[in-house]
């Protein structure tokens, strides 16, 4: 296998988990060493596309919501993502921080594969002023905020009306976002290879109660009708307010997240599994 010239490198770092400064400086240190180029920030200080641009490959320390935050902009620059697992379930990350030496060297030397994910691109459109593009590897949800009112949100399908949902909001998801809120939701697991789209109503009322599977290339239009007070949440962050008559257009992105893959390919059901052992014993051991 030929050697893979990965030359300017970012770390990311999760400034709040243990360890995370002393191991990505060693790492830092090891990279120097072999003539790479590292770049440390801590992940607060990553908030645009064009800090990562010149990147070959990015490194995060932490765990998935980590990695979600970088994906935002990695995956805009084109820059693949290797994560070394600081977190509890890692089913974004690929390296124990033990075995960081050992995995890395096999990533130079080519002995690993690349694992392509959907993003999804949000638009937010209040009256003529529009937000955006804003990008998701796992979901955009719109919700209630706090106990107030039940939530409406109109759905359009390529321009066409759909349903409309009734109760706590609607995840639109992303097969990685399939093992995340919307499967605590009730939607169903995807492989996350696959380029499909996913509706999973929240806690619903007098209407379609079921999750819905969509093609990667719809377009969804989600108007928002609430008495109360609701939020758009994108991969976890933001609980921005959203008002009556707001609008969240939502389509595929034109790029993928790529990540460098060194398990098997069928890697991901075995951590499925153990997750879902997981679930099961939490719910027997309150």
């Amino acid at each position: 296998m030929a050697e893979v010239r990965f030359q300017r490198i970012g770390l990311v770092l999760h400034p709040q988990r243990p360890h995370a400064w002393g191991l990505a400086e060693a790492v830092a240190e090891y990279l120097q060493r072999i003539g790479r180029e590292p770049i440390l920030l801590p992940a607060e200080t990553l908030d645009r596309v064009e800090i990562v641009a010149g990147w070959d490959l990015a490194i995060t320390f932490g765990g998935d919501g980590l990695v979600l935050r970088v994906a935002r902009y990695a995956a805009p620059a084109g820059v693949p993502i290797l994560g070394i697992n600081l977190g509890r379930v890692g089913f974004l990350t690929e390296i124990q921080p033990e075995e960081w030496l050992e995995q890395l060297s096999r990533v130079w030397e080519g002995d690993y594969w690349v694992e392509r994910r959907l993003m999804l691109e949000a638009c937010w459109i209040r009256e003529d002023q529009r937000q955006g593009p804003f990008y998701a590897l796992n979901d955009v949800v719109i919700g209630r905020m706090g106990l107030g009112r039940i939530v409406r949100v109109r759905v359009e399908i390529d321009g066409r009306y759909f349903t409309t949902y009734i109760g706590d909001g609607l995840i639109v998801a992303t097969p990685t976002g399939s093992t995340a809120y919307a499967l605590a939701a009730g939607g169903p697991i995807l492989p996350p290879e696959l380029k499909n789209i996913v509706l999973v109503p929240i806690a619903p009322h007098l209407s379609l109660d079921r999750a819905v599977v969509l093609d990667e290339g719809v377009r969804l239009t989600l108007t928002v009708h609430t008495e109360g007070k609701a939020a758009l949440t994108i991969d976890g962050a933001g609980d921005e307010p959203i008002a009556e008559g707001d609008r969240v257009e939502i389509a595929a992105a034109p790029f993928s997240a790529r990540f460098i893959r060194l398990r098997d390919r069928s890697y991901f059901y075995r951590l499925l599994a153990t997750r879902l052992r997981r679930m099961v014993a939490d719910e027997n051991n309150p």
